[in-house]
C-alpha cells in the first residue's frame, strides 16, 4: 500500500514532523535555486537589485511555504479529501467580519508593536544585538521594494508583498499547521494561538512578534469559523497591500501623513477602546454562531 494512502492514519505527531522536515528542505531548496539562478544571471552583486529580491522572495515563498502545504494536502487526501479547504467557496459575511476585526485591531496592533521595540532595546547582549540587527535588515528590504519612483515597480512589489504572500503563507500556517495541530489538540483555540506563534515567531522579528502574533490569530479565526482557506489568504493580502499602497504614497508625496507614525499618535484610550471592540465583536459573532446551530 502507498504511503500518500496511509499518510492520515499516522500519529499526528508524526505526520508534522513530516511536515516540518518537508518545509525546511523545500524552503532552503528554493531560496537556494532562486539565489543561484540570479547569481548566474547577473553576478553576486544583482543579488540586491530589486528584481532580484522580488524573485528570490517570489520563488522561496512558492517553493517553501505552497508547495510544502499541497504536498499535505496530497498526503492527506485519502484521509480528507480537500484537506486546506480550498474548494468552500469564500462567504461575503467571515470576509467582512475579517475586516471589521483587522480595524479594530489597528490601535491595539500599533500599541503591541510600540511595546516590543521597547522590550527588544531593552533585551541589550548578543541577542538583543541580533534581533535589532534582523529588523533593521527585513526594513531596508521593504523600503528598497517600496520607495520607488516606478508605478510598475511598485506593482510588481506590490504583488509580491501582497498577494504571493498571502496565498503561501496562509496555506502553510492555516491550510497546513493549523490544521495539523487542530487534530493533535483536539481544541481549535490552542491551535490558532500555536499557529499564530510559530507564524509571527518564523518572521524573526522581535519588535512586531506580539502584532503579528494578534494578527494570525484574527486570520486563524476566520479561517477555523468560515472552513475556507480563501477567507484568511483574503484578508492576509488586503492587510499587507494597504499597508504598501499607504507607504508608496507616503514616499511619492501623494499622502502627507507617515504611516510609521500614524499608529503612534494614538494614545493608551484607543487601545482600549479597541481591545473593548475586539471582545464585543468577537462575542457577538460567537452568540450568533451558537444560535443559529440551535435553531432560536
Amino acid at each position: 500500500m502507498r504511503q500518500r494512502e496511509v499518510f492520515h492514519q499516522y500519529p499526528v505527531f508524526l505526520q508534522i514532523l513530516y511536515f516540518a522536515a518537508i518545509c525546511i528542505g523545500c524552503l532552503t531548496v528554493s531560496n537556494g535555486i532562486a539565489s543561484l539562478l540570479v547569481i548566474l544571471a547577473g553576478g553576486e552583486e544583482s543579488l540586491q537589485s530589486i528584481g532580484s529580491l522580488l524573485f528570490v522572495q517570489t520563488l522561496s515563498s512558492i517553493g517553501g511555504f505552497l508547495l510544502p502545504a499541497l504536498w499535505l494536502a496530497w498526503m492527506k487526501k485519502a484521509g480528507q479529501p480537500d484537506y486546506l479547504h480550498i474548494r468552500t467557496e469564500a462567504g461575503m459575511v467571515p470576509v467582512l467580519a475579517g475586516i471589521a476585526f483587522l480595524i479594530l485591531a489597528t490601535p491595539l496592533v500599533s500599541a503591541l508593536q510600540g511595546w516590543g521595540e521597547n522590550w527588544q532595546n531593552a533585551l541589550g547582549g548578543s541577542l538583543g544585538s541580533y534581533f535589532q540587527q534582523k529588523s533593521l535588515q527585513s526594513g531596508m528590504i521593504v523600503d528598497k521594494l517600496l520607495h520607488v519612483e516606478s508605478w510598475g515597480v511598485f506593482l510588481c512589489s506590490f504583488f509580491v508583498i501582497a498577494v504571493v504572500a498571502g496565498i503561501c503563507e496562509e496555506f502553510l500556517f492555516r491550510g497546513g499547521l493549523q490544521n495539523l495541530l487542530a487534530e493533535w489538540f483536539k481544541n481549535k483555540h490552542v491551535a490558532i494561538w500555536v499557529a499564530s506563534i510559530l507564524f509571527s515567531a518564523f518572521h524573526l522579528d522581535l519588535a512586531g512578534f506580539l502584532p503579528r502574533c494578534l494578527l494570525g490569530a484574527i486570520l486563524g479565526y476566520t479561517y477555523a469559523y468560515s472552513g475556507c482557506i480563501w477567507v484568511p489568504v483574503i484578508l492576509h493580502t488586503l492587510n499587507n497591500g494597504v499597508s504598501c499602497l499607504m507607504a508608496f504614497l507616503y514616499f511619492k508625496g501623494y499622502a502627507k501623513i507617515d504611516p510609521d507614525l500614524l499608529g503612534q499618535s494614538l494614545g493608551p484610550e484607543w487601545t482600549l477602546v479597541s481591545l473593548a471592540g475586539l471582545v464585543f465583536l468577537a462575542i457577538f459573532i460567537f452568540r450568533t454562531n451558537k444560535l443559529k446551530k440551535t435553531g432560536a
